[in-house]
């Protein structure tokens, strides 16, 4: 057995390993879509808006640098996942959707995550996990209202 754990675990490492966690876990569920976890928050964050968005706000709401956002969604849009298009109020930009085949899938994926988070999480009580997600909530918030 490892000794990483022999001594309290600094709270950045705890999320940091429980986000490895979850990787390692929904992994083989994700790869009967075709998706990978690396792409996962994108079409999430997609398929939850369910409206187009910039390119440039995905990545700012995701907290995701914007060249490794436009290639998972390059990914994504080979997969047929996304589609790009040019926005047409600023040419600059684009607008990123969701694809009838990512929005088929969308009850299944939600299905396979929630199957995931609840075996990661088995050590905690329904109360301790709810009051995990009310905690991860309330740091989520504070930083995307900056």
């Amino acid at each position: 057995m490892s000794h990483i754990f022999d001594h309290p675990i600094p709270l950045g490492y705890a999320v940091a390993m429980v986000s490895r966690i979850q990787s390692s876990a929904v992994k083989d569920r994700l790869s009967k879509f075709g998706i990978t976890f690396g792409q996962l928050p994108f079409l999430s964050e997609l398929l939850w808006l369910d409206e187009p968005i910039t390119q440039d706000a995905l990545s700012k709401a995701l907290f995701i640098d914007p060249a490794a956002t436009a290639r998972a969604l390059e990914q994504l849009e080979e997969k047929g996942f996304v589609t790009r298009k040019i926005n047409p109020e600023n040419r600059r930009q684009k607008l990123v959707r969701t694809t009838d085949k990512a929005r088929w899938i969308k009850g299944e994926l939600r299905a396979e995550l929630r199957q995931t988070t609840l075996e990661t999480l088995a050590p905690l009580t329904t109360e301790e996990q709810e009051q995990l997600k009310d905690l991860l909530e309330k740091v989520c918030l504070h930083h995307a209202a900056k």
